[in-house]
């Protein structure tokens, strides 16, 4: 028979690994846990309150996004990003972006179209205040809409790609486009609103510059070694 649903019949509980790993990947965002920082387990286990086997699964799930590195018997560290990681990391998520909108604006309802609105007027709000959580919210908006183009590999391949990004970009905030990127989220808001596929081109034309001119200046002031 079918099994019943409700509140005697709750859905599967979350599995530690995932909710230890999204503490460390916040943790690893917001420079509680550094670059270069080493992990030890002990205290690891005395900050999350787990055993050992969740934290060394998170652990290998930070390594597949590029976030930790190994070597046996010598250290579990946190990555220390160089430019050429930072480059090829905003270079491949500035084609997701671009692919994600093309997929998903055409498909998009008055309501994508209105939740949109809102992710980029946070977005914008952000930037104008030159907040650092801007970062956050264009990534949330590649987001929302690669979950709208109907591709379930997509996401996934963006989650880690995301994380390197907002991990990374955190050494080269001073170097950030506050003003042209806030154009390109404006761009991108019209073009959702029109569901318009040439306005989405021009818009991406725009973050392709603005790209090159961020990776310039990082790359010539140093903010992320090479």
């Amino acid at each position: 028979m079918p099994v019943p649903s409700g509140p005697e019949n709750p859905g599967p509980r979350r599995l530690l690994r995932d909710i230890v790993f999204e503490k460390m990947i916040g943790a690893i965002q917001d420079g509680t846990l550094q670059a270069g920082e080493r992990l030890n387990d002990d205290e690891l286990v005395a900050w999350l309150g787990v055993s050992r086997t969740p934290i060394r699964e998170a652990i290998a799930k930070l390594v597949d996004y590029g976030l930790v590195e190994m070597e046996a018997n010598r250290y579990t560290r946190i990555v220390q990003p160089t430019f050429e990681m930072y480059q090829h990391a905003v270079q491949m998520l500035g084609g997701f972006h671009e692919l994600s909108a093309r997929w998903a604006f055409p498909k998009f309802t008055d309501r994508d179209v209105q939740d949109y609105s809102k992710l980029a007027d946070t977005a914008i709000a952000h930037l104008k205040a030159h907040d650092t959580r801007a970062v956050a919210d264009i990534g949330a908006l590649t987001s929302f809409t690669l979950e709208r183009t109907g591709n379930p590999l997509l996401p996934q391949l963006e989650a880690t790609l995301n994380a390197r990004v907002v991990f990374m970009v955190q050494a080269a905030l001073d170097d950030f486009q506050w003003d042209e990127t806030l154009d390109y989220v404006e761009a991108l808001r019209a073009a959702a609103a029109d569901r318009d596929i040439d306005a989405v081109i021009g818009a991406f034309r725009v973050f392709q510059s603005i790209t090159e001119h961020h990776l310039a200046a990082v790359q010539a002031h140093g903010s992320i070694p090479a």
